[in-house]
């Protein structure tokens, strides 16, 4: 019994031993780095809110205190460039993480051939909020709901065919009769704003929480009327605005719809590329959830007027694991709601 418990003890300390060498290496490597944070959209959008604000918090709990920079990337293309740069050229040892848009880990299979990377061999960090987004008219739309819009045209801006901004209005249209006429090539949501001031556009999409933050007078002053919101679960903020799913006419189109909106899932969601060290990836998995229960952090996103509904990284690979193995049959009809011909490079 004696000698079981010196073997134990020793194990233990050995183990020990070994737990805090792998954490100093991991402090060692971070010391004086700086980590970049690159995000799939454009400036001035609830996507550099978040990133921003996540920066601020995030590398005083990583081992070594590296600094966090934030790059944005842009949105054309939904942030398919952005996924492809981070897998296959960007640094894979731990100085680069990234936040791209939500339709990330379904466009992987609805653009195929564009989409030259894998989210099931991604280090999934973890889920700052789920992004419902939503379509919402101005106020001088000539259509101000989604009935007046099945006789009316009205035209919606969107910054390209990957993004929700066009996917929503394109599913409208095809599942329930809609007559939203989209019009491409918008960089974000301030781009998107300044259209619609401007008279160029009629309404947009993005999250109810870009409105929020970014322009909430639209919402005091009763400018930006939401018709839909896109999601699994309807929007905290606006709770009497109809899902998307909702409005299906039967189960099969419900359940195509419902593979969509899974895009919502993925929100705010960060990620490190594939082949990141271990141990480093499980520093930024602790970093971002302790930062998730950061007072501070929480107070500045309350000012910021930024919910934080945090997922784990963990968690989030598997359901990101779980939609990459879809049906070709979900698959193919969720392409044809959405109008893809084929598995090219979305505009």
């Amino acid at each position: 019994m004696v000698y079981a418990r010196v073997t134990t003890l020793g194990i233990a300390l050995v183990l020990g031993s070994a737990t805090a060498a792998s954490a100093d290496a991991v402090s060692d490597f971070f010391k004086g780095k700086t980590v970049t944070l690159y995000v799939g959209a454009g400036a001035g959008g609830s996507y550099d809110i978040y990133a921003r604000t996540l920066a601020e918090y995030m590398p005083a709990h990583i081992p070594g205190k590296p600094t966090m920079i934030v790059k944005m990337a842009g949105g054309v293309g939904g942030g398919l460039p952005a996924a492809n740069q981070a897998h296959n050229t960007a640094p894979k040892d731990g100085t680069f993480i990234a936040m791209t848009q939500q339709t990330i880990v379904a466009n992987q299979l609805l653009y195929p051939s564009s989409a030259k990377y894998d989210v099931r061999q991604w280090n999934w960090i973890g889920l700052m909020a789920p992004t419902r987004n939503m379509l919402a008219v101005w106020h001088t739309a000539p259509a101000q709901t989604i009935e007046e819009a099945k006789k009316t045209e009205v035209i919606i801006g969107a910054t390209g065919r990957a993004s929700p901004t066009y996917i929503v209005p394109q599913v409208l249209n095809e599942v329930i009769g809609t007559k939203f006429k989209m019009v491409l090539g918008y960089n974000g949501v301030a781009d998107l704003n300044l259209a619609m001031e401007r008279g160029e556009i009629q309404g947009r999409g993005a999250s109810w929480i870009s409105v929020a933050t970014q322009s909430p007078q639209y919402i005091t002053e009763k400018k930006l009327k939401p018709l839909v919101v896109d999601g699994l679960t309807r929007e905290p903020l606006i709770p009497d605005v109809p899902l998307m799913i909702e409005l299906a006419p039967n189960e099969k189109d419900r359940e195509v719809m419902a593979f969509i909106s899974s895009a919502a899932e993925f929100g705010r969601s960060v990620f490190a590329p594939p082949a990141v060290p271990a141990d480093r990836v499980a520093a930024f998995r602790t970093a971002f959830d302790a930062t998730m229960k950061d007072p501070e952090f929480l107070k500045t996103a309350q000012s910021r007027k930024i919910p934080i509904e945090p997922q784990d990284g963990k968690s989030l690979g598997e359901i990101a694991t779980k939609i990459a193995s879809s049906s070709p049959e979900a698959v193919a009809a969720a392409r044809r709601l959405m109008g893809i011909k084929d598995g090219s490079a979305p505009e």
